[in-house]
């Protein structure tokens, strides 16, 4: 018979594991907060940045289109580009982090940016406006695709761009579902430093 001892099952192994103390000192915190603040304007500048482009390249395509479906899906990425910029502005800015500020007030603003970025990201599918972006893909698509079905040989050149959307689509959502677990993950940690602090 097997030895069934605590030391030969994994799963008790590491539940017994003793937990590490979040310790962290109030110029790492500092520098935590401000990193993250540095990146979340970065990323927020760039969002909004690339959406007003993506807008404007859209409306022009929009102007252009020969067809009226076709400029009307040119039409709802335009507002799709112009939407995520006007989202990057509401949620991804960050608020400012006082220079020199103490060790409460960096790890308030640390905790609360975290949850801002959780709380976007929890909402992404609406907040970004992605069901605009795929209606105008599928009224700028949707016609040569239909057309397409007729002709099988034509329908072959379409795989690899529905692979690759699909295959997109698998990605964000596995990204976004990533990174909502660790942004949880360090609130959690982040409540338990407080909590300790306050105690």
């Amino acid at each position: 018979m097997p030895n069934e001892s605590p030391r030969n099952d994994p799963r008790k192994v590491w539940q017994s594991q003793p937990t590490e103390e979040f310790a962290m000192s109030a110029e790492a915190l500092r520098d935590k907060a401000n990193r993250l603040y540095v990146k979340a304007r970065f990323m927020a500048l760039f969002a909004i940045y690339a959406g007003l482009v993506v807008g404007a390249l859209f409306a022009i395509a929009a102007l252009r289109a020969h067809y009226l479906l076709t400029g009307l899906g040119w039409c709802f990425l335009s507002v799709f580009g112009l939407y995520g910029a006007y989202q990057s502005y509401r949620w991804n800015r960050p608020g400012e982090l006082p220079e020199g500020a103490p060790v409460s007030t960096s790890l308030e603003f640390y905790r609360t940016e975290l949850e801002r970025r959780r709380d976007h990201l929890q909402h992404i599918w609406r907040r970004s406006g992605l069901p605009l972006c795929f209606l105008g893909l599928a009224l700028i698509v949707g016609p040569p695709l239909a057309a397409a079905f007729q002709t099988p040989r034509l329908l072959v050149n379409a795989v690899p761009f529905l692979v690759l959307l699909m295959g997109w689509v698998i990605a964000f959502f596995t990204i976004n579902r990533r990174e909502r677990a660790q942004l949880q993950r360090d609130i959690d940690e982040l409540r338990a430093f407080e909590q300790s602090r306050s105690s």
